[in-house]
């Protein structure tokens, strides 16, 4: 799995992480609650009996979210 900058802290008294991506990055996020590297994905998933796999997620715009106008 390629390493992202990653800052993990609470918040409201919930652990929260963010996720620094460049356009084009890749992200794998894990949904079977079983990575050592949650919430990003290891590939535990691959290892269980179950079809689970990773929430995958890719930047491919240019704009950041608060920059976009409103429709």
């Amino acid at each position: 799995m390629p390493k992202h900058h990653t800052n993990t802290y609470k918040s409201h008294g919930h652990i929260r992480t963010r996720v620094k991506m460049r356009k084009g990055e890749v992200i794998s996020l894990c949904r079977c609650w079983q990575s050592k590297n949650f919430p990003l994905c290891d590939g535990t998933h691959n290892t269980l009996d179950n079809d689970r796999g990773p929430a995958v997620i890719q930047i491919d715009c240019d704009l950041n979210f608060l920059d976009q106008e409103e429709e």
